[in-house]
């Protein structure tokens, strides 16, 4: 924590307010999924949509090469928001182009998503089911592919009806893929994307206190579209180029946790307010 006394005061706000109060807003990739089990690197969304065996090679190898030329820069410490935002829109308009017409068996992502390695951080089970026992509305605001994504909380079983996911998710015609659903959401543009969905936060103007989880700086602006003066909790996990990059998670974030892959501090908050 930067300043342990800001957190100490928001957690008094929470836990006043109550449950009728509260929505979380979280990220999925690497935020509900852990960032590694049992020593390997877990797959993210679009990993995971690679590995469905009836895709053709020429998408692989293309998702792959794409992967490499541009996750440098977004792990790059030393470049700005502003200075990475380019790469990252034209990473994901490369990445549309590269699934148009791709033919694939829906029926083959589910049997991905089990041999994949993604695993839920320890506890979030238990925590989707305290927050769909209190009826505490959950938005997964993810940059990731929107089947993949459901696919796996279907799979986890924390698909609960208050859950709501924004995502891209696949336009079909005759079973290829188009393109994407709407504007493609990526990890610097989700506050363009919250305001857009104003319609949602302005159903919860009531709940204005928020919770809010991500693994990127991005993520960190999720909560843009809450309209009101609530207050926003943010935790930040933070894996991988920890000592590079913890001074700008303490400016983005409330609570940053370092290689942590569990939800213990997120349900303990829980504990106290629900």
């Amino acid at each position: 924590m930067k300043d342990r006394a800001v957190v100490e005061e928001k957690l008094r706000r929470m836990i006043a307010g109550g449950k009728e109060k509260l929505q979380i807003i979280t990220d999925f990739d690497r935020t509900l999924s852990k960032y590694h089990h049992n020593g390997e690197l877990t797959k993210s969304s679009y990993c995971v949509f690679e590995s469905v065996p009836s895709l053709p090679t020429n998408f692989v190898e293309g998702a792959q090469a794409l992967y490499k030329r541009f996750r440098v820069i977004e792990d790059n410490p030393n470049m700005t928001t502003e200075e990475k935002l380019p790469h990252m829109k034209e990473w994901w308009n490369l990445n549309e182009k590269l699934f148009i017409d791709v033919k694939y068996e829906e029926h083959e992502m589910e049997s991905a998503v089990v041999n994949s390695n993604v695993h839920l951080r320890v506890g979030t089970e238990d925590a989707f089911r305290k927050l769909s026992a209190s009826g505490v509305p959950v938005l997964v605001f993810s940059a990731g592919v929107g089947d993949v994504v459901k696919a796996i909380m279907r799979h986890y079983a924390i698909d609960h009806p208050n859950v709501h996911v924004i995502s891209n998710f696949f336009k079909w015609e005759n079973g290829f893929i188009t393109g994407f659903q709407g504007t493609l959401i990526h990890i610097y543009n989700k506050n363009q994307h919250a305001i857009e969905n104003s319609d949602y936060f302005q159903e919860l103007s009531h709940r204005e206190n928020v919770i809010l989880m991500g693994d990127s700086l991005g993520d960190s602006n999720m909560a843009e579209g809450v309209p009101g003066n609530g207050t926003v909790l943010k935790i930040g996990f933070l894996c991988g180029t920890i000592d590079e990059y913890l001074p700008q998670y303490l400016e983005s974030f409330d609570i940053v946790l370092c290689d942590d892959q569990t939800m213990n501090v997120f349900n303990s908050i829980l504990k106290l307010i629900l």
